[in-house]
């Protein structure tokens, strides 16, 4: 997706949000991009944990009706970004030490599994996909780039393990749980992103390998290391 630019937080831009200032993409549906949007604004601290989401005003940041804000919040809401309150409106979730050592829990479990079939199932053309992702994604990682840049390379990475492997259920499980845990990576992603590259590339000679145990084993690892650097005052 196009990216918000006029974020002022921890992405480090500058200036106020005004009507229109989030670009949407064509592409998709009005909902999807509305919801992209305001998970991002999320993800990267725009929006802040507790904070109030009041319609009208979403709808007048992206320029659209107060309808696909409406969907896009309930959609939020069943990923965890977002807490509906009976009569008080929706608000920015809250995320806690334990549900996020939960989700990386599953997600490295579910992940693990699915580096072990595409160490099984990879191809020339899986192998050459995963280095071109590699290639970009530890360069950025040297050169310090944008978090949401950072972010959008290891999920590219991950996603890709995942769809190597090829099992469906999986893959569906582990597109929400990607969104979710980008959102905790996004604190720590600038100082973690170095060591997450030097872990991927021995993931990837692995898989490439056929080593299907220790691709998993890397994974598993890998995954931890992140969980364990991620901070939260809540339990």
């Amino acid at each position: 997706m196009t990216t918000p630019d006029s974020l002022d937080s921890r992405t480090g831009s500058s200036g106020p949000l005004s009507r229109g200032s989030v670009p949407l993409m064509r592409r998709a549906s009005l909902r999807e991009q509305v919801r992209a949007a305001i998970e991002e604004l999320i993800v990267f601290g725009r929006l802040a944990p507790g904070e109030h989401l009041a319609e009208e005003s979403l709808a007048e940041l992206l320029g659209v009706s107060r309808q696909p804000v409406r969907e896009a919040l309930q959609s939020l809401s069943t990923a965890g970004f977002v807490d509906l309150r009976t009569g008080r409106g929706a608000f920015v979730h809250e995320p806690t030490a334990r549900e996020a050592r939960e989700v990386f829990h599953v997600r490295a479990l579910l992940e693990s599994d699915s580096c072990r079939l595409a160490a099984q199932n990879i191809d020339d053309d899986g192998v050459r996909r995963l280095e071109a992702i590699y290639a970009e994604g530890h360069e950025a990682s040297q050169q310090g780039e944008d978090p949401r840049r950072l972010i959008e390379l290891n999920r590219a990475f991950h996603a890709a393990i995942t769809e190597i492997g090829a099992n469906r259920v999986s893959i569906a499980l582990l597109t929400d749980l990607e969104r979710r845990a980008g959102w905790y990576l996004a604190t720590i992603i600038s100082n973690r992103a170095p060591s997450s590259w030097v872990e991927h590339r021995a993931i990837l000679d692995a898989v490439a390998g056929r080593d299907a145990d220790l691709a998993g084993d890397l994974m598993l690892n890998h995954i931890d290391h992140s969980r364990d650097l991620l901070e939260f005052t809540g339990q």
